[in-house]
């Protein structure tokens, strides 16, 4: 009997032992999905304008984690939406290697309740950046992201330096651009820690179609733009909607960029946050 009944114990009695996920609470800044990946450094009214209207515009709302600007996914968007632009204060299942957080409360908090000797105050003291004996340490890191050879006008990454803390940023249809990144920088004389918020976009057929759609409706009318190696018009695409980034010379190409994208074929939304730079771009050849 013993033989038989003691292996069944055993089941039954590891059945029973479930133990509870791990509840973390931490201080947080409501971003919008947009915003956080294009990572606009400290928590200044500009960041959380930019926040607050690509999030009306669609873009999902997300966490920026402040004691060392994590991007975090939520599970319920809603508990967060009426935050986008402010800091909060966070409780649930945080799942660091996903990048994601279980959401149990959330409650709004003022920049003042955060002792400067909180880890969570750097994100809100903009001197921790481009601090001036740091400039080597960035122009370090600016060469080696620039020198990546498969980066393409689809993707876009970026980075901010917070003291010794390298914020990766942005969007790439390359898991391998993602890890490259972070493992030029991690071995960088002057950085300690490097914090990967870089998104690998979906590759299906949906979303490879209109990366390819786009960028031939771009060229009907903006063709002095694109090269043969590249662009100076970023084209991110994610699940159908298109985010535009670069620069170009007028309002006018920026009107048409916007036409343009909006007349492909399964686009759901376009962010348009082309820079006009007021100067002619040079001719590429």
């Amino acid at each position: 009997m013993k033989s038989v009944f003691a292996p069944l114990f055993i089941v039954c009695l590891g059945s029973t032992l479930a133990f509870p996920a791990e509840v973390s609470s931490f201080k947080a800044y409501v971003d919008s999905d947009l915003c956080a990946r294009l990572m606009l450094g400290p928590i200044t009214p500009e960041r959380m304008a930019c926040s607050q209207k690509t999030h009306k515009e669609g873009s999902e709302p997300v966490l920026v984690r402040l004691s060392n600007n994590m991007v975090l996914n939520v599970n319920k968007g809603k508990m967060i939406s009426k935050f986008v632009g402010q800091l909060v204060e966070v409780s649930g299942e945080l799942k660091v290697k996903n990048g994601e957080v279980k959401l149990k409360e959330v409650s709004p908090i003022e920049a003042s309740s955060i002792p400067q000797s909180d880890p969570a105050y750097k994100l809100l003291d903009i001197r921790t950046y481009r601090a001036p004996d740091a400039h080597k340490v960035y122009e370090k890191i600016r060469h080696e992201l620039a020198m990546m050879p498969y980066i393409s006008e689809f993707d876009f990454i970026s980075f901010a330096l917070n003291d010794k803390n390298v914020i990766l940023s942005g969007w790439t249809v390359r898991q391998t651009n993602r890890s490259d990144a972070q493992n030029l920088l991690k071995n960088i004389e002057g950085v300690e820690t490097v914090v990967n918020n870089i998104m690998v976009l979906p590759l299906g057929s949906f979303d490879m179609r209109i990366r390819s759609a786009t960028r031939a409706a771009l060229q009907v009318n903006l063709s002095r733009y694109f090269w043969g190696s590249g662009s100076d018009i970023k084209i991110i695409v994610n699940s159908g909607d298109v985010i535009l980034l670069g620069a170009v010379t007028n309002a006018g190409d920026r009107d048409i960029a916007t036409v343009k994208v909006n007349s492909v074929s399964g686009v759901f939304h376009v962010f348009n946050l082309l820079r006009v730079t007021g100067k002619e771009q040079p001719k590429k050849s």
